[in-house]
């Protein structure tokens, strides 16, 4: 399961850093693309921040057949301040971070490889997933405002998704 994880992050990143390489965030003092997967993350960073993709794993679902296919919940959650310091572009950022997503998502599918040796492994099969179903953030309506202090606000949203893939064949 995790070579499913790690090679549907490593697609995303890989996408966003040819797509916006402007997009980055600095983790421990590294600049990287602006997406992380918050299991992965030290306590102290896996904070959000606006500007960036946050993916968070759920529930695993496994369809019977011969050789399951697993599927595995995914929620990407991101925001924006805009970028000016009056914020009032906020909406257009988001929709911006929306058509990123949508962008980096497609196509919805990429090889499986195995991230714990160095260089990766293919492992012979595939990852694939829905395309992302863009949401309000949870308990929000309307404009997904979410005061931060007194006369600022951030507009934030979360997508959900759902990753499947096969579990490699013993010895791949």
């Amino acid at each position: 399961m995790q070579a499913a994880k790690d090679s549907f992050y490593m697609a995303l990143r890989e996408r966003l850093a040819a797509l916006n390489p402007g997009r980055t965030i600095v983790v421990d003092g590294v600049e990287r693309p602006a997406i992380v997967v918050r299991e992965n993350m030290e306590p102290q960073f896996a904070a959000a921040q606006t500007g960036a993709y946050f993916l968070d794993w759920g529930e695993v679902r496994i369809a019977e057949s011969t050789r399951p296919i697993l599927g595995l919940d995914c929620r990407i959650w991101y925001a924006t301040a805009g970028s000016t310091g009056a914020g009032v572009d906020r909406g257009r950022m988001l929709a911006q971070m929306d058509e990123e997503l949508l962008r980096i998502c497609a196509p919805p599918h990429t090889e499986m490889r195995d991230y714990q040796q160095s260089p990766s492994a293919d492992l012979g099969c595939g990852v694939f997933w829905t395309m992302p179903e863009l949401k309000s953030a949870p308990g929000k309506t309307g404009s997904q405002v979410r005061e931060q202090s007194a006369g600022s606000a951030r507009l934030e949203r979360w997508a959900a998704l759902r990753v499947y893939f096969f579990l490699p064949e013993a010895g791949a």
